[in-house]
């Protein structure tokens, strides 16, 4: 799978649970300190650049998910 794929598949991840935890991008971006525009971009389906560990780790603590759980393809994203 191409990097550009796995990028795709954080920021679709990143997006459900952030809705599931009913936080929108600002509040999840306040939590985690960084700023909106960086988790509008981190879920943006043309997203060419990766985050940062720090970040990913940052994000799932706080999402209160395992990190590992980002990076997994789900059929249709939606079963999780």
């Amino acid at each position: 799978m191409e990097k550009k794929n796995y990028y795709k598949i954080i920021g679709k991840n990143v997006a459900y649970y952030r809705k599931k935890k009913n936080l929108i991008q600002e509040g999840l971006a306040l939590k985690a300190n960084i700023s909106r525009a960086h988790i509008s971009h981190i879920e943006a389906e043309n997203v060419t650049k990766a985050p940062s560990l720090d970040i990913l780790f940052r994000i799932s603590e706080i999402l209160d998910i395992e990190p590992y759980q980002l990076l997994m393809e789900k059929p249709n994203n939606t079963e999780q």
